[in-house]
């Protein structure tokens, strides 16, 4: 993959502040010095997710916290690096970024947005093989978006790389998410869990009883 260093630029201050208070500074300071080069290197080893690729921005988020946790030298264990992705999510910046949707007001938010993400593919995907394969059941769900992923190239790379122990935080992050859009994931199986696919069932968090 490409290195875009914006992603570097924005996270890095928001992981820092998250470990050092949970942990002490000399590791905030660790884990941030040396993970920007564990960054770079693990998108010069990723595969290329293509240009125009709506989904990329996903494996570059998932890829900075995996080269700050390295940068750490694992000293931060993968549990409590979910804490930390928390904190970043929760903080003012992308609270302020993911309140701008309200799942409520737009429950087929996300059903468009991978409708848009499957288009791409279908255009793309034999140059660039390596990457989600999303499907859709619109008789399962009568309320929100519903759909499920197939493939994850974040998961694959990251079995290759011998850091899937750290898939289920980022994982775990997608709830976190949809949670700040003032929605709700419902989930009953993900690729990293060894399923055979990653499932979203997103409603508004308003919505009582959804079908």
């Amino acid at each position: 993959m490409k290195y875009v260093g914006i992603y570097w630029t924005v996270f890095a201050p928001l992981m820092k502040k998250s470990i050092r208070k949970r942990f002490n500074k000399e590791l905030a300071d660790k884990a941030i010095r040396h993970g920007k080069s564990e960054y770079k290197g693990l998108l010069s080893r990723a595969d290329d997710l293509g240009p125009g690729n709506p989904m990329a921005m996903n494996a570059y988020f998932a890829y900075v916290f995996a080269g700050a946790w390295l940068g750490s030298g694992k000293e931060i264990t993968p549990d409590e690096m979910a804490l930390v992705m928390t904190d970043v999510l929760e903080s003012r910046l992308l609270r302020t970024v993911f309140g701008m949707t309200d799942l409520n007001k737009m429950p087929k938010k996300w059903e468009r947005d991978m409708r848009k993400y499957e288009a791409w593919y279908k255009a793309h995907g034999k140059d660039y093989p390596v990457n989600w394969v999303v499907n859709f059941d619109e008789a399962l769900h009568q309320e929100g978006s519903y759909y499920c992923f197939t493939r994850c190239p974040i998961c694959e790379f990251c079995q290759r790389e011998g850091i899937s122990e750290l898939m289920p935080a980022l994982c775990s992050t997608d709830e976190v998410m949809f949670r700040l859009q003032h929605g709700k994931l419902y989930r009953e199986n993900t690729i990293a869990n060894g399923d055979g696919v990653c499932d979203y069932w997103v409603v508004g968090d308003k919505m009582k009883n959804p079908k």
